[in-house]
Order: structure tokens, then C-alpha cells, then sequence
């Protein structure tokens, strides 16, 4: 099975400084969870999975987007994870836009993610899943960007329930986590994730594989 994982810093995970093109993140995590199940019938213990990272450090949906485009032999993967989202709320708040015109560039980035399915659906993938973008107040900054980090995963669980497309939350399993271990021990910064942070997400991907795919 092949495997594909787009997205911005929290998946690139200094990827391209990995010999074998994993990172130090959750996709790191998933590949060793994933080569540690067993073949059904099968003496050898380890499958076969071929796991890429195209997260890039900054990217928001559209750029995702331009890279999923740029990706050649599209329909050979047969499952797409997407974890897109922050950086685009980062923009709207640090150009300093107004409620009204984050409005408008919600509705933009909602317009730009289904594109993104859409296409990614048409290429014939078997299994797309989305994943919740999060954050947490730390520092307590980031309580600004919620609201509108709560209205672009609405758009997210719209376009998913739309296409029959998994959906995993993500932002209340980590707070939750947070509030229990402290905030230093689930993020570095408040958008990038420990190692312990990671492994939850992982953990939950990788719950969903085994439930859903």
C-alpha cells in the first residue's frame, strides 16, 4: 500500500533532511506503526507499505493544493492524509484583515480545500482522509486565531460528510491532552507538536486506519 501525507510544517517535520524522507513527526510515528502489523496468513511480519511526505514548512491549502498538482503518477497512491489549515489563518490574522474580509477568506480557503478533493478524488484515490487543524493558547495570542480556526474545520467536516471523506478530529483529543500533561508537553510554540504530541496524533491515524481502511 502506498501511502501520501500532505500538509504544511506539522507534517514536514524536517522531512527533507531524512534519508528516508519521514521526518522526526507523526509520519515518522505512523510508518513504524504501520510496519509493525502483520500479514494475515503470511510468515513475514513486515508488510509492504510505501510512505511519502510532501508537507512543506509554511504551506496553506492552496499551496497544498499546487503541490498535490505537482505530484506526478497521481492515482498510484491509494491513500491521501491531509493536515492543512494554520498557516492560512496565521495569514488572515497577521495582515491584520478585518472580520468582514476573513469572512470572504474563509469562504475562499473552503472553496480551494474541496477543490483539493475534488481533485484528489477524480485521480480515483481509494481513501482520503482530512485531518482537524489545531491550536493552542500558548502563548495566549493564540486565543485570537481560534474562532477562526473553529470556522475553517467546520468547512473541513462540511466538504467530508459532502464526499462520504474521513474526518479526524484532532483539536479536543490534544487539548485534552494538554490540560493534562501542560501545554510545553504537547506543543513547542503553541502550532507545532512535541514528540509527545505527535505520538497522539499518530496514535489516532493510525486508530482510524485500523477502523476505517
Amino acid at each position: 500500500m502506498k501511502f501520501l501525507f500532505l500538509g504544511d510544517s506539522i507534517t514536514d517535520a524536517y522531512h527533507c533532511f531524512d534519508p528516508e524522507n519521514l521526518g522526526e513527526g507523526y509520519v515518522r510515528m505512523i510508518h513504524d506503526k504501520l510496519h509493525r502489523l502483520p500479514v494475515p496468513g503470511s510468515s513475514d511480519p513486515v508488510p509492504e507499505f510505501i510512505i511519502s511526505n510532501k508537507g512543506i514548512d509554511g504551506f496553506t491549502v492552496s499551496r497544498v493544493y499546487e503541490m498535490w498538482k505537482s505530484i506526478p503518477d497521481k492515482s498510484s497512491w491509494d491513500t491521501v492524509s491531509v493536515l492543512a489549515g494554520i498557516n492560512d489563518v496565521g495569514v488572515w490574522v497577521d495582515c491584520g484583515r478585518s472580520d468582514a474580509l476573513i469572512k470572504d477568506a474563509v469562504s475562499e480557503f473552503s472553496r480551494t480545500y474541496e477543490d483539493l478533493v475534488t481533485d484528489i478524488l477524480d485521480c480515483g484515490i481509494k481513501k482520503l482522509l482530512l485531518m482537524e487543524p489545531f491550536l493552542f493558547p500558548y502563548p495566549e495570542k493564540y486565543r485570537l486565531w481560534q474562532p477562526w480556526l473553529a470556522e475553517i474545520s467546520l468547512c473541513i467536516q462540511k466538504i467530508a460528510a459532502k464526499y462520504g471523506i474521513l474526518f479526524l478530529k484532532l483539536q479536543d483529543r490534544l487539548s485534552d491532552a494538554a490540560v493534562k500533561y501542560g501545554y510545553p508537553a504537547i506543543t513547542s510554540d503553541g502550532i507545532h507538536l512535541t514528540q509527545q504530541g505527535n505520538q497522539i496524533l499518530a496514535d489516532a491515524w493510525y486508530r482510524q486506519f485500523r477502523k476505517s481502511f
